[in-house]
């Protein structure tokens, strides 16, 4: 274990939309479990959304995992990169184009921090259904460090924005 961090839960969200995504998600669960520093608490199910930018574009499956581990958000964010690119994530520059895999830590604790590398909590999780009603799945009451709701009152905020809810989601 890291010996200079506390153990910290953290909150990442999953998307992809090319190749078999639902395997890249399953594979990238394993391998964060797999690091001596992380714990997989919680996954929520799986879900299908329009995509967020070009259209012309399949449509993405998103999750969100709930981890515990003693890695610094910085340190976590290198292993995440680490895993996307081990699925074939390429950062080519084209913001919201397809991918095999996205992880985005949404939240580490409550820190709140912004740096060219990282912010968080995640700049534009409160207004991204694809990433809020995942969370709901499995911690409907985590509170966002920055607006102080929780995440049942942000989801029913874009619900009642007009945001229509996404299908029932599935296991995986």
């Amino acid at each position: 274990m890291t010996p200079d961090f506390k153990s910290m839960e953290a909150i990442i969200a999953l998307g992809g939309n090319l190749g078999d995504v639902r395997a890249s998600f399953i594979g990238a669960r394993g391998m964060l479990a797999a690091q001596q520093d992380i714990s997989l608490l919680a996954s929520s199910r799986l879900y299908h959304s329009p995509p967020m930018g070009p259209q012309d574009q399949p449509d993405y499956l998103n999750a969100v995992v709930i981890i515990e581990t003693r890695l610094s958000a910085q340190q976590l964010l290198g292993c995440m990169q680490d895993i996307e690119s081990h699925f074939g994530r390429k950062r080519d520059g084209l913001r919201w184009s397809e991918r095999t895999l996205d992880l985005d830590l949404i939240a580490y604790g409550d820190m709140q921090m912004q740096s060219d590398e990282l912010t968080l909590p995640h700049p534009g999780m409160q207004d991204r259904l694809f990433v809020l009603q995942p969370m709901h799945d499995i911690c409907p009451e985590w509170l966002h460090p920055v607006t102080g709701k929780s995440v049942t009152h942000l989801l029913q905020d874009l619900i009642q924005a007009g945001d229509i809810r996404l299908s029932e989601g599935e296991v995986w």
